[in-house]
């Protein structure tokens, strides 16, 4: 048996390396573009005197600044405009007015009219919560969650089944009409019953 030419070799390795497993993957068109850009950006640099070089360093530092500049700013805006939940004193910080068990049940009224029933629900539940604390001379914390609320109340049973009731329209699958009129039924006997 003969060994193949030195022509033939050739002629199968380059087959062999031609082949899909030996090619490197072709890169994504918009690399090629993006290094297309870059090198060209590299020769027009070459090409730029040192002053010019200095200007577009300048020009880039100050572009630099004025990015963070304007994070800092949008950043420390938000934190001005977020309430602070940890303190649990945005309303008392700011200085906001602390609203009324009367005022929140009329803003649930206003809400079921527009059939907006789940806001509903939660100004009748912040409603009960604010009397709650009148009820029991404790601080109104708008921040606080109901749970917190419960804990911070001693938890009494008829807050803890009145949050449940008004969380199933604020938060279960089909919030309806009658269970939320049930709420509201529920919240103002509780009033008539402060009033007394």
């Amino acid at each position: 048996m003969s060994l193949p030419a030195d022509d033939e070799i050739r002629q199968r390795l380059a087959a062999i390396l031609a082949s899909p497993e030996f090619r490197k993957p072709e890169e994504p068109a918009w690399v090629r573009v993006l290094r297309k850009v870059w090198h060209a950006l590299v020769a027009w640099l070459e090409h730029v005197p040192p002053m010019g070089r200095w200007a577009i360093a300048a020009g880039c530092l100050l572009a630099l600044i004025g990015l963070g500049y304007y994070v800092f700013v949008t950043f420390q805006r938000l934190l001005r405009e977020a309430p602070r939940t940890r303190q649990g004193r945005a309303g008392e910080l700011a200085g906001a007015r602390v609203p009324t068990s009367e005022e929140l049940l009329a803003d649930a009224r206003s809400y079921k009219s527009q059939g907006r029933l789940r806001e509903a629900a939660r100004a009748l539940q912040q409603a009960r919560l604010l009397l709650e604390c009148q009820r029991q001379s404790v601080a109104w914390r708008p921040t606080l969650a109901d749970w917190e609320w419960i804990d911070r109340l001693g938890r009494p049973a008829a807050l803890v089944e009145f949050t449940r009731a008004t969380q199933n329209v604020a938060f279960g699958a089909d919030p309806t009409v009658p269970a939320l009129e049930a709420c509201e039924a529920r919240l103002l006997a509780e009033l008539g019953e402060a009033a007394a």
